[in-house]
């Protein structure tokens, strides 16, 4: 049979981390190395996020997104031209307080509520 107090002893023991005498020493060059570091870590991750975002610009303008989006930018203003000739005279699109712009923004605010709503529901399931 094994010695209850041997093993509770053995186990103190165990728990214990040994002590070093240069452990100050050793956590001072630890906490050195990890912020010695941070200012060219963020140099170079900024410097890689500006290339990867001018290589994005670039493909963007290469693929001709730009063209199919002022194609639909100009398929959608005439369909709002042809819904406000429609429209009674007293509830012309043009002489209402906001623009196409305030249309878009509204559609993009729309859609990022039913991400954020998506999300949380994905996050509930």
């Amino acid at each position: 049979m094994a010695d209850l107090e041997f093993e509770t002893r053995l186990d103190r023991l165990f728990a214990e981390p040994p002590h070093f005498p240069d452990a100050p020493l050793f956590a001072l060059k630890v906490d050195e190395r990890l912020n010695r570091g941070w200012t060219l870590r963020r140099l170079v991750i900024g410097a890689l996020g500006l290339v990867g975002g001018v290589i994005g610009v670039a493909q963007i303008m290469s693929s001709g997104v730009l063209g199919k989006l002022q194609f639909v930018s100009n398929a959608s203003a005439k369909s709002l031209n042809d819904l406000a000739a429609l429209a009674p005279a007293k509830l012309s699109l043009p002489a209402l307080p906001f623009g196409g712009e305030a249309l878009w923004m509204s559609a993009l605010l729309a859609i990022l509520a039913l991400g954020f709503a998506l999300t949380r529901a994905i996050k509930e399931i």
